[in-house]
């Protein structure tokens, strides 16, 4: 099957450290962990691969090609440039195939949909001539690369029996391949493809052989620990210390990357059994492939990244993305996005208007993993957690408490309006900073407290706490609002709680002040005053589904609520990103891996940008960003801003009027006053289709923008130009 995709941002010229700029309403952008690089070719540019981005690098010029511009999947295993047809192939550890020419993605999927054979996985790829040869474990596939389509399969045998295929060169007439049934030749014709008698070369181990490369008719075979000059015997290079991790070929000369155990890695050149030190173990970590491009040396590194050496320096290119998965719980403010690394790197990751900067020390010091961020909504410092310890980021200063001398990690912080830091710790309860001073609030006896981790703060200072063990909710009181101090447990009865289940997995307080609660079996939603007095059960919500009324996400998995400006509801699961009206009744978008950027279906966490609307998501593979509708409302209405503006007569997106107070009356009127439009803000944000309430395109001219809140007061003004040439 064979279709395409036009890229639509590979144009786009990146500075050279690489930061990914937003783009416009309901556009994607990614945010992947590229320090693992483990190609480099050479074609119109240099191209370099991460598991989940290809780059292309033209000078100082760096250009991402990923999913979210173009290319149908992510898992990327091999790239390999075509130079008659000027195009890059891409291999994905699915088995699907991407051709990226000019600025056009063909899709071959036939390898990856075939039920012929039950392992279709690929382990290589060549281009010859016209043709791609495709190593894999059922045998050997060859493409069309002018037609884009699979030609022919052939077997390394001469019984027809698919067999498992590591490796293959083209050289003197012959395909050579190495295999799970040992070394093969046969003779090979080109022009249209076709393979003589297969020949078994007996004299290498049979099974230890998986690399091959050659030079000039030179072939080179070897294995984790030796190579071997073909038709030789004796290794001309042996390590049993190291792995040997790549080999390349360059000018008859033999390049080889070495891993050593403690992550350290070194570069060699062999010619004529002379072994050289390239570059050093001081340098490099664990080398995947080299590319000689003249005087210049590229070296894909999967730990540290892409290397460039000269004659004259050696420096490590700056490619965007981050420096590892994020695995911890992030948080988010108008100016910055803060993205803990949890116990995959140490230090967190931060995003603002200067793009991505990763903190791993701080005034001298190692950053300390941590898991846990937020950000103080009057003096804007940064607060994480860190197992027994609770750190503050403010005025470039690190402090690092420990709020008690109990057992327990402390986990979840949130911080309230007035300033006051609410901690989750492990075994014990919550812990609570004010005036300088922190203090405990323990949980009853009777409550189960080994493996608290999360919790939210409602509007009424109530903290609702996910209990362990599938105990359902602890919500908390404090006697500053209401009468009596409370603990209280809520379960699945339906006079107190009312659950969908008693397995928590999320919570969220809306801008209405309900509390929503995901769990293994669906959502309930809480409008709870006094628990002291009054009872508090869940409202659960029937939607229709397919024409079957049941409760909203029944027997799915709620792995994260966010709450957008406009009150709208983004849950995550693990069958993808949902985004649900205000009272989650009707179904705006369902994004899943199969029809956006997103990287799998599950999804950990979603933070919403409460000015720009952009919608993070981050999945336990990586994290990607959509830019939403709705942004949050202002409490004033000043000024307004308007993007795009002016806007070009071709243009088709939308145009965001922002910066209003929520859910604001917006009206569009021509330069006579006729009204052409009228909407609502979604939250702070109203868009704008050029077009009139009958869906007519409007023609070049000026044209004025109206706003006024809910109360009929007109609050601003603005302006529209629709012209060519923009």
């Amino acid at each position: 099957m064979k279709y395409f995709a036009t890229i639509f941002c590979i144009a786009m010229a990146l500075s050279s450290i690489g930061q990914n700029p937003l783009g416009g309403i309901g556009q994607w952008r990614t945010h992947f962990d590229n320090h693992s690089l483990h190609q480099v070719v050479k074609g119109d540019a240099i191209y370099t691969a991460s598991p989940y981005q290809i780059f292309r690098i033209e000078g100082d010029k760096i250009n991402s090609i990923d999913k979210s511009n173009g290319l149908s999947d992510i898992g990327i295993q091999q790239i390999a440039w075509d130079q008659n047809q000027q195009q890059l192939i891409v291999i994905y550890n699915t088995s699907n195939i991407d051709i990226v020419k000019e600025d056009q993605v063909f899709n071959l999927n036939s390898i990856q949909l075939s039920t012929i054979y039950a392992d279709r996985s690929i382990n290589a790829l060549h281009v010859y001539d016209k043709w791609g040869f495709i190593a894999t474990n059922f045998g050997i596939v060859v493409i069309d690369l002018i037609q884009h389509e699979v030609k022919d399969t052939w077997f390394p045998n001469n019984n027809r029996q698919s067999t498992k295929t590591y490796d293959l060169v083209i050289a003197r007439d012959s395909l050579f391949t190495l295999t799970n049934n040992g070394f093969w030749a046969a003779p090979i014709q080109l022009s249209n493809p076709s393979v003589g008698k297969w020949s078994s070369i007996d004299t290498y181990n049979r099974n230890s052989l998986k690399n091959i490369t050659q030079s000039k008719g030179v072939i080179y075979l070897g294995n984790e620990n030796n190579i071997y000059l073909y038709p030789n015997t004796n290794p001309i290079y042996q390590n049993i210390n190291a792995t040997i991790s790549s080999i390349d070929t360059s000018f008859s000369q033999l390049i080889v990357g070495i891993r050593y155990p403690n992550q350290k890695g070194q570069l060699l050149q062999i010619n004529n059994n002379n072994v050289s030190v390239l570059i050093d173990s001081n340098v490099l970590s664990l080398p995947k492939q080299t590319l000689v491009n003249g005087n210049e040396y590229w070296v894909a590194d999967s730990i540290n990244g892409l290397l460039h050496k000269t004659n004259n320096s050696i420096d490590w290119v700056k490619i965007s993305g981050l420096k590892a998965s994020l695995k911890g719980n992030g948080t988010i403010n108008e100016k910055t996005l803060l993205a803990p690394y949890g116990n995959t790197s140490i230090g967190f990751a931060k995003l603002d208007e200067a793009g991505w900067q990763h903190i791993t020390t701080y005034g001298g010091s190692r950053f300390p993993n941590v898991q846990y961020a937020a950000i103080s909504p009057l003096d804007d410092s940064y607060w994480f957690t860190n197992n027994n310890s609770i750190i503050r980021l403010m005025n470039n200063q690190f402090e690092m408490s420990r709020p008690n001398s109990l057992t327990g990690a402390f986990k979840q912080l949130k911080i309230d309006p007035t300033n006051t830091v609410w901690a989750i710790q492990d075994q014990q309860g919550l812990v609570k900073y004010s005036n300088g001073n922190w203090s405990n609030i323990s949980m009853p006896n009777a409550f189960s407290k080994n493996g608290l981790s999360q919790f939210e703060l409602n509007n009424q200072g109530q903290a609702w706490i996910i209990a362990p063990n599938k105990g359902g909710i602890y919500v908390y009181q404090s006697n500053a609002i209401f009468s009596n101090e409370t603990w209280k447990q809520l379960g699945t009865n339906s006079s107190n709680g009312n659950l969908p289940s008693t397995n928590v997995t999320s919570i969220a307080n809306d801008l209405k002040g309900s509390v929503w609660v995901g769990t293994d079996n669906g959502i309930g939603i809480f409008n709870c005053g006094d628990i002291a007095s009054d009872p508090c059960n869940a409202y659960l919500p029937i939607v229709n589904n397919n024409g079957f009324n049941g409760y909203l996400f029944q027997k799915e998995t709620v792995n994260c609520i966010s709450i957008d400006g406009a009150n709208r509801k983004w849950i995550g699961t693990n069958n993808g990103a949902w985004l649900l009206s205000e009272d989650g009744l009707t179904i705006i978008h369902h994004f899943t891996k199969s029809n956006s950027p997103l990287p799998s279906d599950t999804i950990m966490q979603i933070l919403i940008h409460p000015k720009s609307g952009e919608v993070f998501i981050n999945t336990n593979n990586q994290m990607v960003s959509y830019r939403g509708t709705a942004t949050a409302g202002k409490e004033v209405q000043n000024t307004i801003q308007i993007f795009p503006n002016p806007v070009s007569s071709n243009y088709n997106g939308s145009i965001a009027i922002r910066g209003l107070v929520n859910n604001a009356i917006v009206k569009i009127t021509d330069i006579s006053g006729r009204l052409l439009y009228q909407t609502n803000a979604l939250g702070g944000q109203a868009l704008w289709n050029a077009r009139t309430i009958e869906g007519q395109k409007l023609a070049s001219g000026i044209y004025l923008v109206f706003v006024r809140d809910l109360t009929g007061n007109e609050k601003a003004v603005g302006k529209i130009v629709i012209a060519d040439g923009y």
